[in-house]
């Protein structure tokens, strides 16, 4: 986002290129949220044909399903930090709603970060980065359980990590002091140490470790550099799921639910519960496949026309 925008909010913002920035973020995001969200309306009513449940209760429920439609999801105030709610029927849009409350102040926060000297930025990382550890530690002790209101803080202190992280690659200081194969390596080794390694007695202090560690991936693997890492990133496969990483975010929770209800319907009993190693492997197999499938349908024939058509035609009159 930095990367994009620096050229537009870098000395000021006006009305003329902060609606252009964000009707431009709304097509991007919007178009297939909203063909998502009623794919999962189309499998509720399978739902109630097929298994003959109750198709809009729990966190299906209609209210949900209009505050979804607004991009309002975020909002429930039935879902303080030590409850759940009920507003996300399809799960990965939770942070749709907050990412377009951030797309609002981003170019704001941009301006402001920008002006700051190298030390303040130090200074506003380190205190940003707590913050974010204070956030987790009283709302669900879990990065990834924060919902509702209290996603929106978190979603904005990490916007604030990724300018400065951006501002530090646009220094290119730590190139001088750090072999960026070998902080690559250490960066992603350190990803995977805590994803696979969870301390239940530290629980709040686990996910926010991961933070640093991505911005010295993203330092590591921005530079053009002949690492086998970056040739591995720059692999053409590799290219295509980036692009289109948005509709493989979008349409896995979808395909899951499909799938569940589907397994049901045909064998009466929970997908996975009675799956041998071997089943479940090659079931994840599978559905790996036919995500990476949809979502280059979803691609090709929603997101980016949807997306174009946006902002060549309504979009343009503005």
């Amino acid at each position: 986002m930095t990367h994009v925008y620096i050229g537009d909010f870098s000395l000021r913002v006006n009305s003329s290129n902060y609606h252009s920035y964000l009707f431009s973020r709304f097509a991007r995001i919007y178009p297939l949220h909203i063909f998502v969200l009623f794919l999962f309306f189309g499998l509720k009513i399978v739902k109630l044909f097929l298994l003959n449940n109750f198709a809009f209760t729990g966190k299906f429920n209609l209210t949900a399903l209009f505050a979804n439609i607004f991009l309002l999801q975020a909002f429930d105030l039935s879902c303080p930090p030590l409850l759940w709610c009920n507003t996300y029927w399809n799960e990965p849009a939770w942070s749709i709603s907050v990412e377009f409350v951030i797309y609002c102040i981003f170019p704001f926060l941009l301006l402001f970060l920008l002006r700051n000297s190298e030390i303040n930025d130090s200074i506003i990382y380190i205190y940003t980065l707590f913050s974010i550890l204070l956030l987790i530690a009283f709302t669900r002790g879990n990065l990834d359980s924060i919902i509702g209101i209290p996603s929106i803080a978190r979603c904005a202190l990490e916007c604030v990590l990724g300018i400065i992280t951006y501002k530090v690659y646009c220094r290119g200081n730590y190139k001088k002091y750090f072999n960026l194969n070998f902080l690559t390596i250490i960066a992603i080794t350190w990803i995977i140490l805590i994803m696979n390694y969870y301390w239940h007695h530290l629980h709040s202090l686990h996910d926010w470790l991961i933070l640093p560690a991505f911005s010295l991936l993203i330092l590591a693997v921005s530079v053009n550099n002949n690492g086998v890492i970056s040739k591995g990133l720059n692999f053409r496969l590799m290219l295509y799921l980036g692009t289109i990483s948005y509709s493989i975010y979008m349409v896995h929770w979808f395909v899951q639910e499909m799938l569940k209800i589907f397994y049901i319907y045909k064998f009466h009993h929970i997908f996975g519960k009675s799956f041998t190693e071997y089943e479940a492997l090659t079931s994840l197999g599978v559905f790996l496949m036919i995500i990476i499938l949809a979502a280059s349908l979803t691609y090709k024939f929603v997101e980016v026309p949807r997306r174009n058509y946006l902002k060549s035609t309504i979009f343009a009159k503005q």
